[in-house]
Parts: C-alpha cells; sequence; structure tokens
C-alpha cells in the first residue's frame, strides 16, 4: 500500500479463530520507520466467526520517503502469527491554510511612521518615550470604564493598557503594524500622537514620555549646610518665627520613594504612608507593577541609571528630623511626607508621573487606593525634555491639582542643562513654581536652566568647589542609603532637584502658618519677598563651566528669603500680599485643521484679595487664525475659540493669552498646532491581489526555484483560504506578498507576511494544513528583505 508524508489510509484485517479461540489479540508493526503508526492496536475476539477490524496507517509528515518491508504481528499470550506488509512512503503533496491582513492594516495604502532621532545631572538630547505608547484623552471625560478598549489611526491599532487619574484619559499601546524599532523612536510616536489626536472624539494625544530625577538646631552635621546659615536662606532666624509645627502639613515628595524597609534614623519617622506608582517592573527594580510599596531602589550596578536615593535626599532636605542630635536638619521641623516613587532604573513615566501627582493631592486614580492624607505642597524634582504645550496631559494635572480643597502648592525643578527651562516639562508649565539652584557666592549654580519660566532661585550647589573652606564639597547635604556599608548615610549632591525641596520646605513653613493660602498667594509672596541676583550673579561669572550670558530678570525675582515670607504670611513686620492673578489655561496645546474650530478655558486664579475684572487679549494668532473670549472682561473663567480659516498655513505657532487690569498685566502660552485638512479614508484594505509563495529550501539552506511555487489570491475580504497543490518533498518557507503601490517591487508601504509556527520554525513540510498567517505594513522587518524580494522574484519569473 501508499501512503502519503503526513497522511493516512485504511487497512482491513479479518481474524478467523481456530480450536474455540477467544480473547483480545494485541497488533503492531514491525520494520516500520519513523512516523509511521498503526492504530487500534488491539482486536477483540469473541464466538467462532471471523472478525472484521478496521484499521487505520498513518505516516507523520517528517517521515522519510521510500519503500518498507513492514510485518503486522498478532499476539495472544503465547500465540504470535505474523503477515507481511509492503509500504511506500511518498513525500510532498499539499500546503493549505488562511492568509489574512494583520489587524494594523486599515486603509489599502497606510502611512509608514518616519524614523526619528531618539535617543541626572543633566537630561538626553531628546525626549525619549516609553515604546509604543500614547497617553490618550478623549472628549467629554467618559467615566474609565467607558474609554474605547482599541483606537485606530493611520493604520494602526493602540488598545487600552489602562485608564488615567485624568478624567477621559488612558494608556494606549500600538497594538500591531509597526516595527519594534519604530516603537521606540520619539519621532515615529510623536507623528502617531498627531493622527490619534486628529481623530474625531479625541480632546489630546501624547507620547508617553519618559521624566528623569534632576538631582541652628543641634544636628550633627548641621554645621554642613551652608545653605541654612544666614548669608543664604537664613533659616534659624525664619524658624523663630515659624518651625513648621504650629500645625501639621503634609508634603508629597514625587520621586524615587523613600526608606522605610531600609530604616534611616534621621528620615524614616516623618513618612506617611504612600504608593509605587511604577507600572514597569523593569524600571521598578523591585520586582513588580504598582503597590503600596515605596520604597527608594537604587541600582544594582554603578553604571545604571538609578535613583541615587534621590527621592529620599529631596524628602531629608524637607523634613528630615529637626533639633534632634543626629544627622542634618529639615526647612520643616513638624512636615509629615508622603513618598510617592515614579522614578526607577531609567527613569519614570509621563502616565505614572501624572497619576501620582492626581494621587498625592487626593484624587481618585482608577486601581489605587485614595491617598487619605492629601498633599498640601508637592515637590517634583524631575523633569524632561520638550515645553508643557506639547504634553497638554501635564497642564490639565496641574490644573485639576490646584482646584483641590486643600490648596496645593506644587514645586518644581528647574532643571540642569544651562539653558532655558521654558524648554523643559513640568518646569515650563503654569501653575507651579519654578525653581533655580544657586551656588555659595548665591550666583546661578553653572548647570541651572534659566529664563522667563523662572520664579525663585534656592541653594542647589556646586560640587565642583570649597568655597567655604569647610574640607567638603560645596554641595547640599541630606539622607541617602551606603549601600556598600548597609546603613544610613549622608551625601553632598547638587541639581535644580536640591533647590525645589528648599522651597518645597519654606511653602510649608507658611502653610503651617496660614492653611489658607492656595497657589497664587504663596507664589506672589516667594516672588515679592525674594532678593534679586544682579546680572552678573544670575549669569555665574566667574566659574569655569558657565558659557551664557544672563540677566538678572533670567533668575526669576531671586533667591528665596524665608524670613521676609514668613513676615507677609503674618508672622511680623514686612510686606503683605499684594492683589495679584494668574492666567491658568486648559488645554495649553490645540490641534486643528482649516475650517475647524477648538475652545480653550482660560481661569483667573486670585491672590492677595483681587477681584477685579480682566480683560483678555489673544497675541501672536497667525493670519487665517482668529480668537475671541466669552464672556470678556472675566472675573472668573472664559473660554476662548479658536477658529482656523481655510487659508491658514500649517506650523507651529506659540500663541500667548494675555490679562489686563488695571496695572497688571499676566500671560500664559498657548501652543496651536495647524495641520492639513484630514484626507478622505482610504479604500478598505482588501487581500485581493495577494501571492502566496511555496518557496523550496533545500538542505543548505537555498531557494530551489523548479520546486517552488505561486498562487494568486482573487478573493476580496481581509482573508481567503489557499492551497499550493503537488508540491514536490521537502521544506517550503511559505510567504505572501502584496505589491500595494503597484511598482513590482517589495519596499515600503506593501503587505508581506512569512509563516512561522509556535517554536519559531519557518520551514514546513507537505503535506500540511492549517499554515495560518498575517500580512503587515512594510515599516520594517526581521527578514532579510533582499533575499526573501530576490527568491520571490525568482519563482514569480519562471
Amino acid at each position: 500500500m501508499t501512503l502519503q508524508a503526513g497522511g493516512s489510509a485504511p487497512l482491513r484485517l479479518t481474524v478467523t479463530p481456530r480450536g474455540g479461540f477467544q480473547g483480545a489479540v494485541l497488533l503492531s508493526l514491525e520494520g516500520a520507520p519513523q512516523g509511521v503508526g498503526l492504530s487500534p492496536q488491539a482486536v477483540n475476539v469473541a464466538g467462532t466467526a471471523p472478525v472484521q477490524a478496521d484499521l487505520t496507517l498513518s505516516a507523520q509528515a517528517s517521515t522519510p520517503p521510500g519503500s518498507y518491508n513492514l510485518t503486522l504481528k498478532a499476539t495472544s499470550g503465547s500465540l504470535v502469527r505474523t503477515h507481511p506488509l509492503a509500504l511506500t512512503v511518498r513525500g510532498g503533496g499539499n500546503i493549505s491554510g488562511t492568509v489574512s491582513l494583520g489587524p494594523g492594516i486599515q486603509g489599502q495604502a497606510p502611512p509608514p511612521l518616519e524614523a526619528g532621532v531618539g535617543s541626572m545631572p543633566s537630561l538626553p538630547p531628546e525626549p525619549q518615550a516609553v515604546p509604543g505608547e500614547l497617553i490618550v484623552k478623549l472628549k467629554g471625560d467618559p467615566a474609565p470604564r467607558a474609554l474605547p478598549s482599541v483606537l485606530r489611526a493611520g493604520g494602526f491599532s493602540l488598545r487600552l493598557e489602562r485608564p488615567m487619574g485624568l478624567p477621559g484619559a488612558g494608556v494606549y499601546r500600538v497594538e500591531a503594524g509597526v516595527s519594534p524599532q519604530a516603537l521606540a523612536e520619539v519621532a515615529s510616536l510623536e507623528a502617531l500622537a498627531a493622527q490619534v489626536a486628529a481623530l474625531p472624539g479625541v480632546a489630546y494625544a501624547q507620547p508617553n514620555y519618559i521624566r528623569y530625577p534632576l538631582k541652628t538646631p543641634n544636628d550633627e552635621y548641621y554645621r554642613y549646610q551652608w545653605h541654612y546659615d544666614p548669608q543664604h536662606l537664613n533659616l534659624p532666624a525664619a524658624w523663630d518665627l515659624e518651625d513648621g509645627t504650629s500645625q501639621l502639613v503634609v508634603v508629597a515628595v514625587v520621586d524615587s520613594g523613600a526608606l522605610i524597609r531600609k530604616r534611616h534614623p534621621d528620615l524614616t519617622p516623618v513618612f506617611l504612608p504612600g504608593y509605587d506608582f511604577i507600572s514597569y517592573p523593569q524600571v521598578a527594580m523591585d520586582g513588580d507593577g504598582r503597590d503600596p510599596d515605596p520604597e527608594d531602589e537604587e541600582a544594582a550596578s554603578e553604571g545604571d541609571r538609578g535613583s541615587g536615593y534621590h527621592g529620599s535626599h529631596v524628602a531629608g532636605t524637607i523634613a528630615a528630623l529637626t533639633n534632634n542630635g543626629l544627622g542634618v536638619a529639615g526647612v520643616s521641623w513638624g512636615a509629615k511626607v508622603v513618598p510617592v516613587r515614579v522614578l526607577g532604573l531609567g527613569g519614570g513615566a509621563d502616565a505614572d508621573i501624572l497619576d501620582a501627582l492626581l494621587w498625592a493631592a487626593g484624587v481618585e486614580v482608577p486601581g489605587v487606593p485614595r491617598n487619605a492624607n492629601p498633599a498640601q505642597v508637592i515637590n517634583m524634582s524631575l523633569g524632561g525634555g520638550g515645553p508643557c504645550s506639547q504634553v497638554p496631559a501635564y497642564q490639565e494635572a496641574i490644573n485639576r491639582v490646584n482646584a483641590q480643597p486643600q490648596k496645593p502648592v506644587i514645586v518644581v525643578a528647574a532643571g540642569n542643562e544651562q539653558d532655558d527651562a521654558s524648554k523643559y516639562t513640568p518646569p515650563s508649565c503654569t501653575g507651579v513654581i519654578t525653581v533655580g539652584a544657586t551656588e555659595f557666592r548665591n550666583y546661578r549654580s553653572y548647570f541651572s536652566n534659566y529664563g522667563p519660566r523662572i520664579d525663585v532661585m534656592a541653594p542647589g550647589g556646586d560640587v565642583t568647589q570649597d568655597l567655604n573652606g569647610d574640607g567638603y564639597a560645596d554641595g547640599v547635604l541630606s539622607t541617602v542609603w551606603d549601600n556598600q556599608g548597609g546603613r544610613p548615610a549622608y551625601v553632598f549632591y547638587q541639581g535644580t532637584s536640591m533647590a525645589a525641596p528648599h522651597v518645597a520646605g519654606i511653602v510649608a513653613l507658611m502653610k503651617a502658618k496660614n492653611p489658607g493660602l492656595g497657589y497664587a498667594e504663596v507664589l506672589n509672596i516667594l516672588k515679592g519677598t525674594a532678593r534679586p541676583l544682579s546680572d552678573q550673579a544670575c549669569t555665574g561669572r566667574p566659574h569655569p563651566r558657565v558659557n551664557v550670558s544672563l540677566r538678572s530678570s533670567d533668575c526669576g525675582a531671586g533667591l528665596v528669603d524665608p524670613v521676609r515670607a514668613l513676615q507677609a504670611v503674618g508672622g511680623g513686620p514686612g510686606p503683605g500680599p499684594s492683589p495679584d492673578f494668574q492666567l491658568q489655561l486648559s488645554p495649553a496645546s490645540l490641534t486643528l485643521a482649516p475650517g475647524q474650530t477648538g475652545q480653550v478655558q482660560v481661569s483667573v486664579v486670585a491672590s492677595g484679595g483681587f477681584s477685579s475684572p480682566v480683560n483678555l487679549t489673544l497675541q501672536g494668532a497667525p493670519p487665517g487664525v482668529t480668537g475671541g473670549f466669552s464672556p470678556n472682561p472675566a472675573t472668573a473663567t472664559s473660554v476662548l475659540t479658536l477658529s482656523v480659516g481655510q487659508g491658514a498655513a500649517q506650523g507651529s505657532y506659540a500663541l500667548t493669552v494675555r490679562g489686563a487690569a488695571g496695572s497688571l498685566t499676566r500671560e500664559a502660552s498657548l501652543s496651536l498646532n495647524v495641520v492639513a485638512a484630514p484626507p478622505p479614508p482610504p479604500p478598505p484594505a482588501t487581500i485581493a491581489g495577494t501571492y502566496v509563495f511555496g518557496l523550496y529550501i533545500d538542505q543548505d539552506g537555498n531557494l530551489d526555484e523548479t520546486k517552488s511555487t505561486y498562487i494568486r489570491i482573487l478573493r476580496d475580504g481581509r482573508s481567503a483560504p489557499y492551497t499550493l497543490r503537488n508540491l514536490s518533498p521537502g521544506t517550503y518557507l511559505v510567504a505572501a506578498w502584496k505589491d500595494v503601490n503597484g511598482n513590482e517591487e517589495v519596499d515600503e508601504g506593501d503587505y508581506l507576511g512569512v509563516y512561522v509556527d509556535a517554536q519559531g520554525n519557518y520551514l514546513v513540510r507537505p503535506p500540511r494544513s492549517g499554515v495560518d498567517f498575517s500580512l503587515e505594513a512594510l515599516v520594517g522587518t526581521t527578514l532579510d528583505r533582499g533575499q526573501l524580494r530576490s527568491w520571490m522574484e525568482r519563482v514569480l519569473r519562471k
């Protein structure tokens, strides 16, 4: 008999009993090649009549072709009977299955994602993002359970990973249709975000960018805290007015976590329950995702970008136990700290940071227990490239925090790039206090960012110098952990990360004296009582690493003065808060096409008893773009409606909303991106016209086109069955290609697919069914496209 490898054939066996034989007869094959089997393997004889049994002889696809002399052996006890059986196994046969368009293919010709440049002391030269993830905000603020599970844009599918604390916002991840390399390229994600933002019902979309750390009591090391002395912050005099113990103030430190299990006697007692918001185990360094354990973890090796116990150092500056005869002093003697962990190995993702910021202020975040101790002050010594106008989720989250009943005040580090802080987030956002760094001379630290977005300056140190001659570098001394010795420690760090917690601690002192102070009032007091830096001091020269020339205003209002600030709050004689206001925009960025309109809410945040109407104007609108405010003037909120005419040129425009009331003028930045009108949707993609190839690959891995074949799918739809018939024995690579652009070349924009089984094997031996696979838009592939293209062209030409 003859069998096809991978097939089977019936075999009838007759057993004739003699001499009253009854019982089970066991069957087996002798001399059979590997992969040849017989079933069933037993026949039951009862009675005197012959028994006919229908057997099945089968050969696996891997059975070598050839002719074999087999013996069918029947055994019952000591009785043995045999029968010869000639078997021929033939190779080859058919390969069949279904070929489909992958889920990332929606239109007939999806544009490939463009490759981009991807790439603290200082930040990476370009923004970085979590590969393949976008933060998407929907209009109408749908509830978390109402967020769509899948979004489709530009030929790509994005699946909802999790809802966020921002109403109507979620983290979406590219599901298919894009190469792993493109997933990691920020420019590609930004292009995809722009396409998602243009979808109906979407308020904004942005990559999930990564942010980085922006690094006379009787306490034992207080003498090394030069930044507290009368020539700098003069904290001893401030503590005579308020030491932070009048009433409890909760400060949240959104950073790398806290020393909790690794107990630090000068720090651990000040912590309240916190939370670890890092979603990615490989970043968290603790083996899991989000959990209620915000322990500060350090990288395993020195070369990794770990935390350096950054958050613990920041927390120590704010609230280390003071006047306890141990270690260092915190700015506030009575503040308690809620540690909120967002920074791990390599930094932290925006989606985690924004959820953490909201949670710290008492806002509900899906899937996380509510914060039992909403913060009155929030410190964020972290940041990344790109202005706030490009990441609207930040501004929305900040606005929501500022609106909480306990009036939280957010303090952020300006950044360490010796650059304009307006280029970075969150320093460039409105509704936060942005802090630059000074060194021992009360000059701007050489690394500190500067510019119009700086509000005030505070000590951030300079570890390249020892100007006070105490034998230690002039950094900021605070609490960390000694990994090598396994014990609590203190270390000098430099950075605007160290400057911001000085201000956060001062704000905690102010809130201890007057808990009703809000962001605008605190900012007004800090700026109104600060000591301006001269042009030379703001520049920072002489210093070997300073390479800019600045003016006094580039360092904001100057060095914070906690004594005068507390006096202004009511701790003694001094200037009181004057009437003032700030403008906040939500969103701070709009993307519109010609013929479209968009709206921005403008909030007037009053302080110092300000109650005058504010006249609003729009500055910097390009030709074809108009805007109007309603109401105008405004006393609380107004809505700006922007209209983009058909003749408006594409591009990114920096607009300014200006508010004027008497002698006061305040401004807020608005980013407008004018994009091309959405093209008509492409026709539905179809599998018709796809070539399916059976490429014969010999033992040396070379193509034999004489044994290869192909068919062309004529059926419309997203999938179609195929059969490659009468194939020779051997192994085949099964591939499919659709020439979408019709240029007869396998190139970007075409659809390509190759069958690979669950074990990663590419080769298929006929006969074989169920060889199902899908195509993807060709934007990069792990296959050698040049070789595959050559093989397919050779088969098409034969």
